[in-house]
C-alpha cells in the first residue's frame, strides 16, 4: 500500500515543477511591466507624455499609472511568495518519497501528513528528520 504512492507523489512532484515554471514566466513578465509602468509614470510626471495618447490620459492624473505599477509589484510579490511555497511542497515531496522507498514509512508518512496537521504529527515519532535527533 505505501509503495504505491511513490509514483503518485512523484506525479505531483512533476506537476507542481511545471506550475513552477509557469510562475517563473509570471514573475518575470509582471517585474518587467512594473518596471515599465513606473518608467512611464516617472516621465509622466515630469511632463514628457511617452505614449500617444499619454498627454490626454495621464496630464491631469498620473497616479494611474503608477497604480498600475503597484499592481504589477503586488503580483511579482505574490507570484515569488507562491513560487517559495511551490518549492518547499517539493522538497517536502522529494525527501518523503525518499523516506518510502527506503522503507521507512512512518517517517514518509509523517512528512506527508505535516503539512496539514502540523509540527504535531512529530509528537511521539522515533525520530524527526527537521531537528537532527
Amino acid at each position: 500500500m505505501i509503495r504505491s504512492l511513490s509514483p503518485l507523489i512523484g506525479s505531483h512532484r512533476e506537476s507542481l515543477k511545471a506550475e513552477s515554471r509557469l510562475n517563473r514566466y509570471i514573475l518575470i513578465g509582471a517585474m518587467v511591466a512594473a518596471l515599465v509602468a513606473f518608467s512611464i509614470f516617472l516621465m509622466t510626471f515630469f511632463g514628457a507624455y511617452p505614449l500617444p495618447v499619454g498627454e490626454r490620459i495621464f496630464a491631469n492624473n498620473p497616479e494611474r499609472i503608477l497604480g498600475a505599477s503597484n499592481f504589477f509589484v503586488a503580483t511579482a510579490i505574490g507570484t515569488a511568495l507562491k513560487m517559495w511555497r511551490t518549492r518547499q511542497t517539493r522538497i517536502k515531496l522529494l525527501v518523503a518519497e525518499a523516506f518510502l522507498r527506503e522503507d521507512d514509512d512512518d517517517t514518509g508518512l509523517r512528512l506527508l501528513l505535516e503539512p496539514m496537521f502540523g509540527t504535531g504529527v512529530w509528537k511521539g515519532a522515533k525520530v524527526n528528520p527537521f531537528e537532527g535527533s
